[in-house]
């Protein structure tokens, strides 16, 4: 049996519904807390640097991945642009995922900033200096999230591919920075470009599969994200806000995605989802709690 998106997003959205309402008991509250903040960990890096440059409107490649990455996890590299400080040109290369500022003492710093709040970005210190100065765009092909299952004991999430609804590349609102390690004396030292993807809170529809997006930029938005001259918090965060309705679609994913060492197109394929059996049929009455997700 193959379900339809319109079939997915209807499903999606009568089980998060229903899952609103159960959260109201106290022993399901843990796992809606346990679910934690952050979100957006893995990305789908497939589009070769021609396709990127063309869609981008880059003026210079100055670097490009090893190839397609069905499966790029934090510390894994992304394709970035952005506005070089010395001509305005725009620049295409990539990027370490996890944002190392410069006062870091260890590029290890990374490891927790894969994801920065729009909340807090232009306050944070960890990103307050690069949202004024190095903002970028991410592109990718879509990214994974999973959503909470209905089964406290044994933790089971569902994982989703989101990708744009028509097709094209999904550009992310990112910031970037360069890190030198403090402790190399050499002149030549090597330098470590590193960049974090930016989140709001979901849209209406999203919330079905996460509290939290990824901030996504329309074409018409992108000069005045990279502009260098738009140093003012207010307008740039103007710009961070979720997707309209109907800009994004996700299906469920297999759960091998959730394996960093799992790779290959077919961890985007759709797979159909087990949504149990009807109390009508004999089963007992909790089937509503094991089919949820």
């Amino acid at each position: 049996m193959e379900f339809s998106l319109t079939d997915r997003r209807a499903v999606i959205a009568h089980w998060h519904d229903l899952f609103v309402g159960l959260v109201r008991d106290p022993s399901l509250l843990l796992l809606v807390e346990r679910y934690g903040e952050r979100m957006c960990g893995r990305v789908v890096t497939a589009s070769g640097p021609e396709e990127l440059s063309e869609h981008l409107g880059a003026d210079a490649v100055v670097d490009v991945l090893e190839g397609p990455d069905y499966n790029v996890a934090p510390l894994g590299r992304l394709p970035i642009a952005w506005e070089a400080a010395e001509d305005g040109r725009r620049l295409l290369g990539t990027a370490r995922w996890g944002l190392v500022p410069r006062w870091a003492k260890e590029a290890s710093f990374g490891e927790r900033t894969f994801n920065a709040r729009m909340e807090t970005v232009a306050t944070k210190p960890s990103y307050r200096s690069a949202f004024r100065r190095r903002r970028c765009l991410v592109p990718v092909d879509g990214y994974y999230e999973w959503s909470p299952g209905m089964r406290p004991v044994k933790g089971v999430k569902q994982p989703w591919y989101v990708s744009r609804t028509d097709g094209n590349l999904m550009v992310l609102a990112g910031l970037w920075e360069d890190w030198i390690d403090p402790e190399d004396a050499r002149e030549e030292a090597a330098l470590l470009r590193t960049c974090t993807v930016i989140t709001v809170e979901a849209s209406a529809e999203m919330a079905a599969v996460h509290h939290r997006m990824p901030a996504v930029l329309e074409s018409h938005d992108w000069g005045r994200w990279l502009d260098s001259d738009m140093g003012e918090s207010l307008p740039l965060q103007s710009l961070l806000s979720p997707a309209p309705v109907g800009v994004l679609c996700w299906h469920p994913v297999d759960h091998r995605v959730g394996d960093a060492r799992c790779n290959g197109e077919q961890l985007t394929k759709p797979i159909e989802l087990d949504v149990g059996t009807s109390p009508d049929d004999g089963s007992d009455s909790d089937w509503v709690q094991r089919s949820l997700w």
